[in-house]
């Protein structure tokens, strides 16, 4: 929010494969905290992986 930038919509696809429901949706931007739906999403559009996200805490 300090950075002027709304979030619109979120979509959650309970570990559904990314890439081909984003070639479909177009949207602006994918960001995930499984690099395996990052690598899915790449070939969708930009792609963003978040390295501090639930899936790569540690135990």
């Amino acid at each position: 929010m300090a950075w002027g930038v709304e979030v619109d919509e979120a979509m959650f696809l309970g570990g559904l494969d990314k890439g081909p429901f984003l070639r479909s949706f177009e949207p602006d931007f994918f960001f995930d905290d499984q690099t395996r739906h990052c690598e899915s999403a790449a070939g969708a559009g930009p792609t963003g992986h978040v390295v501090h996200g639930v899936a790569n805490q540690a135990n």
